[in-house]
């Protein structure tokens, strides 16, 4: 028999609720107490010396700012509530000790090891005390009642001994932690109409809320209705330009009102200063541009808003809020168009879609760093550093610096440097300076191998092809300074000033001086019989020395005459044995592939790399690079764009391909482009020879060992059915 018992004066509840109310306010607390703001701090005052000044640094500085000004609410809120939970555990805890377990000894106020008359002179006194008709209280005369026959009386005392309660074995009785105001008739009306409102009105219309505005987004955070809109154009026209992509860019419906209600609704002062910027811009906006969505309000102030940003001209404050939002999409909506040309270029192969160009999938990531750093693709990547202005270039560019991108400048000598961009300030040039050795250098490395296959390193025609590529990210910092071109220029003048001041021939033609040195070198005496090779640059861009060329190759005069050619030929027949394929090798091998593959798996993706500066851009951005691999005759792209988020210092992919189905030379690009700035891509010609594909033979040893195995089972069945015994077993 049970009974239900609900908690009449509450304190159950309490109790109750005071362990709920901690297991939620233990999580609440982790989430939401504002902590790491010391780390963070850090790490700004680390980014200070480039990023001072730039848009998003002065922002979070200034939001940091206000948070330290401003009372902390979100300590206060999280005080109150560590408060009531303390109140709620103290009260629990009063109602823990009030309730103490039955005892007849303790309701008489007599010992264990009293005797008889000792409990009744004490049962005497407190009936006396605590009787009804004396003003006592009926329930404690019956407590008293029955403690004294719990002592007493033989079966009261067996009864409690057994179980507790003089009266005998009661009901189970199960506890609810809730008030029975609850369960009563007359309030049922109103707990069931709080459950109906609850559990029927307001969790169904929140979670269809959520649902609502999760559906209409990807994985990436972008409205599907977007990415349609990207598939539609791209479709429709497969070779586009830059200026092409940037009209589709700026149709994205995160940008229009009625699909992302974030967007700030159009104001009148838009319809009048949206067509001055227009008029002072002179865009030729594109002809092609005249169908929806391309031609509607939203759209054309999204792309002059973006062409002013590029033009670096300042809008209005309400236009340039707008501006930043814009930008603040940029790197998220690039991305997703780099992914429905990949999916288009996949769907072409199925005969599904038209096949996109390699340079609309080009002019899409050259979008990146155009808005991020907002400059234009035909303007200078020297103009990315702070405080470097347009008419600096033209002492870059002279004939005797040379400076045409950023890895020439940063190579350059200290001291031509300073005097070339003696324009600058030394607080201002600092700043650049650091910009500048911060930005970064890769170093591309790409091996081919098929996988899978007997021999990896032979390609034969539609065979599945590996690259493996290793990045390893540099600073600019790290690269060798040239020596200065100034001092060297003025030496050499220096020089050529005392020798003519010897042989006292002045004012001499500098054809003169090359045709004097010419004949020298013809009268020199000859040292080696080969032709000097051409300088060929390496994949940084530097030429290497003679003292570099000269140690690769070895000095096969040197080895004539002390004799080691003969040895190394003598030597050369116990090669074919170390050339031989060990199991063991192999097995290894194939044991490294699957640990590193294993690793890959299993690591953590961070996207937390290095910040790039960013002189207009409203947000934090981090270096990402694509990674792809282009035919560029075919104009086609091979592989799937990988986005690399997560290279600090060194980072392994791998891309897969097609081979094509004749052999032959083939020649195919490896690009890694940056999705931040200009002039840090990176070019690697990938060369291999395709092989004809293998013909499995009909005499194949593994396909006689099956036909003999197949004849020997054949004649077992023909002796057995001689025999008169079936292949089942049965007689």
């Amino acid at each position: 028999m049970a009974q239900m018992i609900y908690d009449e004066e509450g304190s159950t509840f309490l109790y109750f609720l005071a362990s709920f109310y901690g297991m939620v306010l233990l999580p609440f607390t982790y989430w939401f107490w504002p902590r790491g703001l010391s780390d963070e701090m850090k790490r700004l005052k680390k980014l200070q010396s480039i990023h001072n000044g730039s848009k998003w640094y002065d922002k979070t500085m200034e939001a940091h700012a206000r948070n330290n000004r401003k009372p902390n609410v979100s300590k206060f809120i999280i005080a109150i509530a560590w408060a009531v939970f303390a109140v709620l555990v103290y009260r629990a805890a009063l109602v823990e000790h009030n309730i103490t377990e039955y005892n007849p000894y303790d309701v008489l106020g007599v010992s264990v090891d009293a005797d008889n008359t000792t409990i009744k002179k004490a049962y005497r006194q407190l009936s006396k005390e605590n009787h009804p008709d004396k003003g006592g209280e009926p329930e404690v005369f019956m407590r008293i009642r029955k403690a004294y026959e719990a002592l007493t009386d033989e079966e009261t005392r067996r009864n409690w001994e057994d179980y507790g309660n003089p009266d005998g074995p009661q009901a189970m009785e199960f506890g609810i932690a809730l008030p029975s105001w609850i369960v009563d008739a007359q309030n049922s009306v109103w707990v069931l109409g709080a459950y109906v409102v609850a559990f029927m009105v307001i969790l169904p219309v929140v979670v269809g809320i959520w649902w609502n505005k999760s559906i209409k987004y990807s994985k990436e955070k972008v409205l599907l209705s977007t990415t349609q809109l990207y598939y539609h154009f791209f479709n429709r026209t497969p070779s586009m330009d830059l200026k092409r992509a940037l009209t589709i860019f700026s149709a994205s419906f995160e940008f229009w009102r009625e699909h992302n209600p974030d967007i700030r609704a159009p104001s009148p002062e838009d319809n009048v200063e949206i067509p001055e910027l227009i008029r002072m811009l002179g865009t030729p906006f594109d002809p092609k541009g005249r169908e929806a969505p391309l031609n509607l309000p939203y759209s054309v102030k999204a792309r002059t808003l973006l062409y002013c940003h590029l033009a670096s001209h300042t809008p209005s404050k309400m236009l340039s809020d707008d501006l930043d939002y814009i930008l603040t999409k940029v790197p998220n909506l690039l991305q997703e168009m780099v992914s429905c040309l990949t999916q288009l270029t996949a769907m072409a192969h199925a005969g599904r879609a038209n096949m996109p160009r390699l340079e609309t999938v080009e002019a899409v990531m050259k979008l990146s760093p155009m808005l991020v750093q907002g400059i234009r693709d035909t303007k200078s990547p020297l103009l990315q550093l702070p405080y470097f202005e347009e008419e600096y270039l033209r002492y870059c560019f002279n004939k005797k610096m040379a400076v045409r991108n950023l890895r020439n400048l940063a190579t350059l000598n200290d001291v031509d440097r300073r005097q070339m961009l003696r324009g600058m300030n030394d607080d201002e040039y600092a700043c650049m300076v650091a910009c500048l050795k911060s930005m970064p250098v890769l170093e591309v490395e790409a091996h081919t191998l098929v996988l899978d296959d007997e021999e990896e390193h032979v390609i034969t025609a539609g065979a599945i092809v590996t690259v493996n590529v290793i990045l390893t990210r540099n600073n600019m910092g790290d690269l060798k300074e040239e020596p200065s071109k100034l001092a060297k220029s003025q030496a050499d003048a220096e020089e050529d000033g005392g020798q003519e001041n010897a042989n006292v021939k002045p004012n001499k033609k500098i054809w003169e001086l090359n045709k004097k040195k010419k004949g020298t070198k013809k009268k020199g005496k000859k040292t080696s019989g080969k032709k000097p090779q051409k300088e060929v640059p390496s994949q940084n861009g530097s030429i290497p020395s003679e003292k570099d060329t000269e140690g690769d190759a070895p000095d096969e005069d040197a080895k004539a005459e002390t004799g080691d050619t003969n040895e190394e030929e003598e030597e050369g027949g116990n090669e074919s044995d170390e050339v031989s394929v060990d199991d063991d090798a192999e097995w290894d091998a194939m044991q490294q592939t699957f640990r590193r593959k294993k690793k890959k798996a299993s690591d953590y993706v961070s996207k937390m790399t290095h910040t790039v500066y960013a002189q207009e851009f409203p947000i934090e951005k981090q270096e990402w690079w694509w990674v792809y691999i282009c035919c560029r005759p075919r104009h086609i792209i091979l592989t799937v764009p990988v986005q690399v988020c997560n290279l600090v210092d060194h980072q392994e992919i791998e891309l897969k391909f097609p081979a094509p189905k004749k052999k032959g030379r083939c020649t195919y690009e490896l690009w890694v482009r940056s999705d931040s700035y200009f002039g840090c891509d990176v070019k690697k010609d990938l060369k291999f020879d395709v092989q004809e594909e293998r013909v499995v033979e009909e005499d194949h040893p593994q396909w006689q060992m099956e036909e003999s195995e197949d004849e020997d089972n054949d004649a077992v069945v023909e002796e057995s059915e001689d025999e008169g015994i079936s292949t089942d077993g049965s007689d």
